[in-house]
């Protein structure tokens, strides 16, 4: 008898444990339902700026404070405020206790635009960028490509060649540290000055990393020991050999 007690009293049990989670279950979902709808957009922050000045971006971003989260717009938003200059991408999204969070990602110049009425930044995608007050960087200077409107997307094959020399060279510590002036030739593919005595450079089309690579073996075997001041150009063209040039 004791034994078919204890198994009723099991049995029993049960369904009331059972119904117990239920209840709660359902009581969060009802509580986070409720959360939701109440939660409102009161504060906005805004992360990953340094080009940007904050209250630019709030302005293109015109959220209606008050406003429920599911009320926005998010993609019209991302779009306005990707339309400032140097905001590359926005990643929106809302924090616990309604705050609206705005990571910013930013267009880097990769190299300084000379030789036009107008000095500007590039990008690694051609986006031209303003040279800003107390915002410079050291990148190096490249001639040939100057545009009238900085609306203008630089998009020819030689940009986009010299670009990807851009970016592999920003990637090698010590070629980032001694190219000055960058152009690309027709024939020659990119040139570089050195910041040393201003040696011409010859990297050609391709291989831009290997090339790279030989001109800091060069540098280190070579120049640091004979000097630089007779040399006039380094031929990085070929992967077998290295040709200099006199002055």
């Amino acid at each position: 008898m004791s034994k078919e007690s204890t198994h009723s009293t099991s049995f029993i049990a049960r369904p009331a444990h059972l119904s117990t989670v239920l209840l709660l279950v359902g009581l969060g979902v009802i509580a986070g339902f409720y959360w939701q709808q109440s939660l409102r957009v009161d504060t906005l922050r805004v992360s990953g700026i340094w080009f940007n000045q904050e209250a630019d971006i709030l302005e293109a971003a015109q959220v209606p404070m008050g406003i429920a989260p599911d009320s926005l717009n998010l993609e019209e938003l991302k779009n306005r405020v990707m339309r400032l200059t140097y905001v590359k991408s926005v990643h929106p999204y809302i924090e616990p206790g309604g705050t609206l969070h705005l990571s910013i990602e930013e267009r880097l110049p990769i190299a300084l635009l000379v030789g036009g009425a107008v000095e500007r930044y590039t990008d690694t995608e051609g986006v031209q960028l303003p040279v800003l007050t107390g915002k410079t960087m050291d990148v190096p200077l490249v001639y040939g490509f100057s545009s009238t409107r900085q609306t203008d997307t630089l998009k020819t094959t030689d940009f986009i060649q010299l670009a990807r020399f851009l970016e592999e060279a920003k990637e090698h510590k010590f070629a980032w540290a001694t190219l000055s002036e960058v152009a690309f030739d027709p024939q020659e593919g990119v040139v570089a000055l050195s910041h040393e005595n201003g040696v011409k450079l010859l990297f050609g089309t391709d291989l831009f990393t290997n090339k790279l690579a030989n001109w800091e073996l060069f540098y280190t075997q070579v120049i640091r020991e004979t000097g630089i001041a007779r040399i006039a150009q380094i031929d990085l063209r070929f992967n077998d050999q290295i040709i200099t040039r006199e002055s």
